[in-house]
């Protein structure tokens, strides 16, 4: 083979090589898009940020069937939202700590004085289960009181899928262990 074939035939290769290469990028390109979007209509569909959807993943949840069933004997639940959401409606005898005080600090107090007035009258550790409308403020609240040595759990859904499973009058009677 001469010098200018065999200069042809590198240059062939490498512009295959750069061919592959460029449809190989597209195509992870093409790929994280989709996620990407399938991912933002998920959250979407959960009413929830993208990086707080992300966040769910990895947090701790219970369903609304779970924490109905009678198993669970020692719950603490927490409503993480406003005042006047939880005046509107809450389940049972949850406790209000809204999500704007564990962010400014002064929600970590009163999770604990909740805890200890608990154990004060049950002598036993209750497991703690935030809720929220739908589960965006409660994941928050979740990963903050995890960086200060909680073990709380999500209600999966919010009270949004506690009142499409239980109306307000059956609350007490869902809630065995309260």
């Amino acid at each position: 083979m001469d010098l200018p074939t065999e200069i042809n035939s590198q240059n062939n290769k490498f512009k295959e090589f750069i061919f592959r290469r460029r449809y190989l990028i597209l195509l992870v390109v093409a790929v994280i898009i989709i996620g990407v979007g399938t991912m933002s209509i998920i959250a979407y569909q959960q009413q929830m940020s993208l990086p707080v959807y992300f966040q769910s993943l990895s947090t701790p949840q219970i369903s609304v069937t779970e924490l109905a069933s009678g198993k669970l004997k020692s719950v603490v639940l927490i409503d993480v939202r406003s005042l006047e959401e939880y005046q509107e409606d809450h389940i049972g005898n949850s406790q209000l700590v809204p999500l704007s005080e564990i962010e400014a600090g002064e929600g970590f107090a009163k999770v604990q004085n909740i805890l200890q007035s608990y154990e004060q009258k049950h002598r036993d550790k209750p497991i703690v289960v935030l809720y929220c409308t739908s589960g965006m403020r409660s994941i928050k609240a979740n990963k903050l009181l995890s960086d200060r040595g909680y073990q709380p759990l999500t209600l999966t859904g919010g009270i949004t899928a506690w009142r499409e499973k239980i109306r307000r009058s059956q609350d007490l009677n869902a809630l065995k262990f309260q």
